[in-house]
């Protein structure tokens, strides 16, 4: 053979193998078609994403708005405060003068009990006078003066001992004061009286 006809056989048979590998390759249109995806349960279209096998970025779910707190019952509205009473008058004084009965408690400093004895008062303008009565029944006259709160009182009795009270009264009612004699060592008794009757008592 001659370099022509070797030239020829040699491209006929890389023509050959050619269309042999061309025919062992199946075309594109025999292979089978894979089918897309079945669409998502709640009917919602499926994204590139969840095609290809991306995981779709979970949805938050709605936070529940809290409940609003239970109420604990309406609350009262504050009872209404009584309207304050209207002050009652005072009552009138039951005593405008010295004029009765005086029921006095001596309170000796040294035994601590009480004794009792009565004054019978008479008041003229700012002059006092009457008889103390003491508990063991003996009558002393005495005198003296009041200007509207402050008084004194001087008695004398049999064994001519003089005796002193002195002090002050409230509202004509009631006195607190001192006891003394002449005795300088006669530190006093102190003393109160309440006045009981307004008219005079027949001693």
């Amino acid at each position: 053979m001659n370099l022509r006809q070797i030239a020829l056989v040699g491209v006929a048979a890389l023509a050959l193998g050619g269309t042999a590998v061309a025919a062992g390759q199946p075309h594109p249109s025999d292979q089978a078609v894979t089918p897309p995806p079945p669409p998502p349960p709640n009917g919602s279209v499926a994204t590139p994403g969840q095609l290809i096998g991306t995981p779709a970025p979970a949805t938050a779910a709605p936070s529940a708005s809290p409940a609003p707190s239970g109420r604990r019952g309406r609350r009262s509205a504050p009872a209404a405060s009584p309207s304050p009473a209207a002050s009652e008058s005072p009552e009138p004084p039951q005593f405008s003068t010295m004029d009765g009965v005086w029921e006095v408690q001596l309170q000796p400093l040294m035994t601590g009990k009480t004794v009792y004895s009565h004054l019978y008062v008479t008041q003229q303008g700012d002059a006092l006078t009457g008889t103390w009565v003491r508990a063991t029944l003996d009558k002393m006259p005495f005198t003296g003066t009041f200007d509207g709160r402050l008084f004194k009182l001087t008695a004398t009795d049999a064994k001519k001992t003089t005796y002193t009270l002195s002090g002050y009264a409230e509202n004509f009612s009631d006195m607190v004061g001192l006891l003394t004699t002449a005795d300088p060592k006669d530190k006093g008794t102190p003393f109160t009286a309440s006045h009981r009757k307004k008219e005079k008592i027949p001693i």
